[in-house]
């Protein structure tokens, strides 16, 4: 099992194994928690790939790849999981890999049949609409043309599932069947085959769809509004922010290439496979030598299957494409990177070093938006985003100290912004692969044996943005997110000795950057934070009458 690299390998695995053996939970340690988050357990199993919150219900549903549907009490704190659907009852074919749920009831489905047509793979997307009486009725949005599958464990089928923020729109992840473009012919029954239209792309179709039929025709595809966005080799999670923004976040190949953040845009062309992170597939182009590429590992799947090779007939990038970068990760955490000049695995934070957007194959899944800003100051309205991958990995074990956690996503501009910083609050899951924001708690769900649930707690007493009342007390910070310098604009409402301080996420103090007496009106201040590590900070105005003001600030790396 040192060879796993990423969800589809495992997904792989445990069809060959058959069975996940959940039925004696097994002990498993509390993850360390960072911040003044705390972390206790929800359920003592979980034999599932997805979680979504069922508003109608009040449960939080669980599903597993064969398509049987659990349930636990999260509002009220029971671990005990319980049925809430049989597979044979919506009649989705497995691997079911995708779920969300609106706020009826309604419950979307994704899965996938390779059985009925030898070598071919048909997405289907299943509705299930409440009834009145405490079931569903289940019917078809989708169903795809047959399309080619690899034969090998490079088919990502089609997984990830959103509703759009207004419920009128459905967006699925349809994965690669290749690595990274190579051909893969089925074992002689698709010659030449690389990417097919239904491959590696997101589609968009009306959420109250029935019956569609899919082509896999990219021009037909495109003419009736189906092809959203296309390059995602894998975008296993999909999620909107508070803005309407859609991300997913993208598996990268078995080449030590970065693991993606997308800003999922219509039309736009996201680089695969020609290109991963801000890396281009070196196999595209002439006189391309595996084995002087210095960001493969002989662990890797592809590496082994041979499946890097010079390749003449390797498509050229089409003139009409022109690539949308990932979102840059301006650290402090996940962005190691393998330089491709001396082999050596290095860390961007000090050298400086563009990733887009994490570590290799750190496999970034169960991504979550605080859209209705339930989380407290420093978390507020950001995002979270876990690490499936661990140091088990024949891959990403050789980036020490990497995977199977929780990161925090500030970005840099609100929600749209091309860059971010990354946090890391929370070490020491069991391959997490989704995740819930439910009323200020975050659900971690874990995947294969003894797998659980895990509560993730926010504090809610650290950096509330205003403790007086905000036409009192201002305070003003240019420019944010911050390299070396931030410059302050202080209104003091009446004249009173000050203290500014700039905290950790914790509340500790890293540095005071005033204390003294401020007259009522405005002042401005200039300090240099050129030692500073990058990350997330709070900055404290606290006048000697205990009147306190904290605000987030975001510290970059100096260039």
């Amino acid at each position: 099992m040192v060879h796993m690299r990423s969800f589809y390998w495992l997904v792989c695995l445990m069809l060959l194994l058959g069975s996940v053996g959940l039925d004696k939970p097994v002990a498993a340690q509390i993850p360390t928690a960072q911040g003044g988050l705390s972390v206790e357990s929800a359920t003592l199993r979980a034999d599932a790939v997805r979680m979504k919150f069922d508003p109608l219900s009040q449960r939080m549903l669980l599903l597993s790849m064969t398509g049987n549907i659990t349930s636990f009490d999260a509002l009220g704190g029971n671990q005990r999981v319980s049925s809430f659907y049989q597979a044979s009852d919506h009649g989705t074919p497995s691997p079911v890999l995708g779920m969300d749920i609106a706020s009826d009831g309604t419950i979307y489905l994704v899965g996938n049949d390779a059985a009925s047509t030898p070598g071919h793979n048909i997405g289907v997307v299943r509705r299930g609409v409440p009834d009145g009486n405490g079931s569903h009725v289940w019917e078809t949005v989708f169903i795809t043309e047959p399309y080619p599958r690899s034969g090998t464990a490079f088919d990502h089928n089609m997984n990830a599932i959103v509703l759009s923020p207004d419920e009128q729109m459905l967006y699925v992840n349809s994965g690669s069947r290749t690595d990274h473009g190579e051909v893969q012919n089925g074992n002689g029954q698709f010659p030449d085959a690389r990417e097919v239209p239904l491959t590696s792309m997101i589609i968009r179709v009306p959420a109250d769809s029935k019956n569609l039929s899919l082509p896999n025709n990219a021009e037909q595809l495109s003419a009736a509004g189906y092809a959203f966005a296309d390059g995602v080799r894998n975008s296993f999670s999909l999620a909107f922010d508070a803005n309407g923004h859609l991300y997913g976040t993208e598996n990268s190949g078995d080449r030590d290439d970065h693991e993606e953040l997308n800003l999922l845009q219509e039309g736009a062309h996201y680089g695969f496979p020609w290109r991963m992170g801000l890396t281009d597939t070196p196999m595209q182009f002439a006189g391309y030598d595996a084995a002087s590429d210095l960001l493969l590992n002989p662990n890797a799947l592809a590496v082994q299957g041979g499946h890097f090779y010079t390749d003449p007939s390797y498509p050229a990038v089409p003139s009409s494409i022109q690539f949308t970068d990932p979102i840059l990760n301006l650290g402090p955490d996940a962005n190691l990177y393998r330089d491709p000049l001396d082999g050596i695995i290095k860390d961007a934070s000090l050298t400086g070093e563009p990733i887009a957007s994490f570590t290799s194959h750190r496999s970034p899944l169960g991504l979550v938006f605080d859209t209705d800003e339930s989380l407290a100051d420093p978390y507020k309205g950001d995002a979270f985003v876990l690490s499936w991958t661990g140091p088990e990995s024949g891959l990403l074990g050789s980036f020490e100290g990497e995977g199977e956690d929780l990161l925090h996503l500030t970005f840099e501009s609100g929600g749209s912004g091309n860059a971010m910083t990354v946090q890391k609050l929370v070490t020491g899951f069991q391959n997490p692969i989704d995740a819930e924001l439910l009323q200020g708690h975050l659900y971690v769900l874990e995947f294969g044996s003894g797998s659980r649930v895990w509560k993730v707690s926010f504090p809610g007493n650290v950096g509330s943005d205003v403790t007086i009342p905000a036409q009192a007390l201002r305070l003003d910070i240019f420019p944010n997110p911050l390299a070396r310098h931030i410059n302050l604009t202080i209104h003091s409402p009446i004249s009173a000795r000050y203290t500014v301080e700039l905290l950790d996420v914790t509340g500790r103090s890293v540095a005071r950057l005033f204390e003294g007496f401020l007259t009522q009106g405005d002042h401005h201040l200039s300090r240099f934070l050129e030692r500073t590590p990058a990350g997330v900070y709070l900055l404290s105005v606290q006048s000697e009458s205990g009147e306190r003001l904290v605000k987030k600030i975001v510290a970059t790396r100096s260039r």
